[in-house]
């Protein structure tokens, strides 16, 4: 009779446990957790995303662009006959769907906005009916009469933090806002910071 155990009744060696911290580290690499920390969307990120949620917080404001290259000449969303109008609805419609804007750019082509919403619900509503009512307004489109697609992208929108996040992106909006209305420029900005020639002082 042989002396040998088979393989099954050899003790088995203690399994290794993977340490709290390994473990976290592994999730940190998945999908995920990629999509749970994900604070963008829209813009050029939400090509073939559409159908992915769009991050937001009750409790955070956002930073939202509308964008149309479409926007010039006649359909210029500084245009004297849109530029209030487009003041107007982005501030009406936010009090319909309870949403607070905190700050409001209009760059012609382009709209900067700082908003918080109380429910997702509405603040989907709120893009809907803004960008909507917009494109209609500055086109003409009327029922049966289309003009074709009129934003370039999807609304790209990013969750802000309170703090020099939230400062650091109103003062962006409103730069854009002074340079909408042509009082300040990004040329006269980086001419104003470059120095002057030698032994001569900035002013």
């Amino acid at each position: 009779m042989s002396h040998v155990k088979a393989d099954s009744q050899l003790p088995k060696s203690p399994r290794k446990k993977r340490s709290p911290a390994l473990a976290q580290l592994d999730f940190l690499k998945t999908p995920t957790f990629r999509e749970l920390s994900r604070r963008e969307h829209g813009g050029r990120l939400g090509e073939g995303r559409r159908k992915t949620a769009r991050p937001m917080s009750p409790r955070l404001p956002l930073h939202v662009i509308l964008r149309s290259t479409k926007a010039k000449g006649d359909w210029s969303l500084l245009k004297s006959k849109h530029e209030k109008r487009v003041k107007h609805l982005t501030y009406a419609l936010a009090r319909k769907f309870h949403v607070k804007v905190y700050r409001f750019a209009n760059a012609g082509n382009h709209l900067h906005l700082v908003l918080k919403a109380k429910h997702k619900d509405g603040f989907k509503a709120y893009l809907r009916a803004l960008t909507g009512t917009l494109a209609r307004t500055v086109t003409g489109a009327k029922k049966g009469v289309k003009k074709g697609k009129f934003w370039d992208t999807l609304a790209y929108s990013r969750v802000v933090t309170w703090g020099r996040e939230f400062k650091n992106v109103s003062f962006y909006v409103i730069m854009n806002e002074l340079e909408g209305l042509g009082v300040w420029s990004r040329e006269f900005a980086a001419k104003a910071r470059a120095p002057g020639p030698a032994g001569v002082p900035d002013s």
